[in-house]
């Protein structure tokens, strides 16, 4: 027996952690919480029971019954399984295999953290002949100012989440303060309330609350801005669906004020060619439906297609088809989804070093555990 390996068996907190008990626990509230997860996402949404049920350390069954959630339950799996490396294994040639195996369980558990907190998940949608180098986000909002008339424009943003009532804050060199701020909102022509001095371009008089929708991602936000200058202050009225921002002039510069989607640079410029789109015989439901793009990056440009299940790779960025939509003009719209996700890669690392254990594994047990003869 290793030397060091009775030191960690010595430790209490070490060898609780390393019981088997706790690993087939573990297993067992994952599948229940994948179950009850997969189940709830018919009343709840998906993206409501992945909240619930998978990101959470943990949530109230019934309300008041406290309940680990997935995130709580694989960060134990994960030390039970550095405890159990510590203290059960022997690390000699002959357990070479078992060894780096369980080193590839473990690479997996660090593939999943990093993909789970660096992944960033974005669309652009796009008619044909038009171009973007900006992804936008699914569900995650921002105030954004841009300074000057020429494009692109100098632009700052302050994340949604930040967007507090009563709070007020420094943005492009001038005062914001929030009077009001729903996450999700109504917006109005008119209004019975009695008049509010604000700017709106788009006519909007009045915002009223609304509960947020069990999907994020049609949640519509809107606020009440006092924008700041030296000499006077202005309430501006923003509503999330508005599709140009509003230009206000404070101590002389030419703002652009507008709450939009949360917006991501692309190191790349990707441009819809053509889109096509095949349904069903005698149906209008789509069977299938692809994008031909342009993509272009440090002034090479090539074309690719990109339909279901084959999509655009670029170094840490994935280009998906998503989905499609029609105008009121019957201009069709192809939206893609972008990934960009720096640990793609780690996956591919914990399979290898799982695959090599399992081989190292069955060679020695075949040489080295083979009856000798004299």
């Amino acid at each position: 027996m290793n030397s060091w390996r009775k030191d960690f068996q010595k430790n209490k907190i070490i060898k609780t952690f390393s019981s088997i008990r706790i690993t087939v626990t573990c297993l067992g509230l994952l599948f229940i919480l994948t179950f009850w997860g997969t189940i709830a996402q018919i009343d709840q949404g998906l993206y409501a029971s992945q909240e619930r049920f998978f990101f959470s350390w943990y949530f109230l069954a019934g309300g008041f019954l406290p309940f680990p959630g997935a995130k709580l339950v694989l960060w134990i799996l994960f030390i039970n399984l550095a405890c159990v490396s510590l203290t059960r294994f022997v690390y000699d040639l002959r357990h070479l295999g078992i060894t780096i195996i369980h080193m590839g369980l473990l690479s997996y558990f660090v593939a999943a953290f990093v993909t789970f907190y660096v992944t960033v998940e974005s669309h652009v949608t796009l008619l044909e002949g038009a171009g973007t180098n900006v992804s936008q986000a699914y569900r995650d909002w921002e105030l954004a100012v841009g300074e000057g008339e020429d494009q692109p424009r100098i632009v700052s943003a302050i994340d949604a989440h930040s967007l507090k009532t009563g709070k007020e804050f420094s943005l492009a060199d001038i005062r914001v303060a929030v009077k009001e701020y729903y996450s999700n909102a109504h917006a109005y022509t008119s209004s019975t309330d009695a008049p509010v001095e604000t700017l709106n371009q788009s006519g909007i008089k009045s915002l009223t609350k609304i509960p947020s929708d069990k999907e994020p991602e049609k949640n519509i936000p809107g606020g009440i801005f006092e924008i700041k200058g030296r000499d006077q202050s202005q309430k501006l009225l923003l509503f999330g669906a508005e599709s140009n921002a509003h230009q206000l002039n404070v101590d002389g510069k030419n703002l652009h004020l507008q709450l939009r989607r949360k917006n991501f640079p692309l190191p790349f410029v990707v441009t819809l060619k053509s889109f096509e789109k095949d349904v069903h015989p005698g149906t209008d439901i789509a069977k299938s439906y692809k994008s031909l793009v342009s993509f272009e990056h440090d002034g090479l440009t090539r074309e690719m297609l990109i339909w279901m299940n084959h999509p655009l790779r670029f170094k840490e960025y994935t280009l998906y088809q998503a989905s499609y939509s029609v105008d009121q003009l019957g201009r069709e719209r192809s939206t893609l989804a972008v990934v960009k996700n720096a640990g793609r890669l780690l996956p591919y690392v914990a399979s290898f070093i799982t695959f090599a254990g399992l081989v190292t594994h069955f060679l020695l047990m075949r040489f080295i555990s083979r009856p000798k003869y004299v």
